[in-house]
């Protein structure tokens, strides 16, 4: 068996233990090779994960995102700056 890394977050390891404990796990790499068992079963389960807890914006336009941010007037002009460049780097939206 190989052995792997991973950094969590101290309410994601709590949140673990307390999962392995309530399902009658003898420990944590039990708990976590049975979900990732299940996961893989269900690769329906992985939809919408990779922008989770996030949901994309309701355009791709880049010019209606830039005047949605600056019409609030809670961000600064290198904020403002920064995002463009970000944006126009992007291939997920469009002009």
């Amino acid at each position: 068996m190989t052995t792997v890394n991973v950094s969590l977050t101290t309410p994601q390891v709590k949140w673990i233990d307390q999962m392995s404990d309530k399902l009658g796990f003898a420990n944590r790499s039990e708990f976590v090779r049975s979900l990732l068992r299940f996961v893989s079963g269900r690769p329906d389960l992985l939809s919408g994960v990779e922008s989770f807890p996030f949901t994309p914006p309701s355009t791709k336009s880049k010019t209606q995102i830039l005047e949605d941010f600056k019409s609030s007037g809670k961000y600064s002009a290198a904020f403002l700056k920064d995002l463009e460049a970000g944006l126009s780097r992007s291939d997920y939206f469009s002009s």
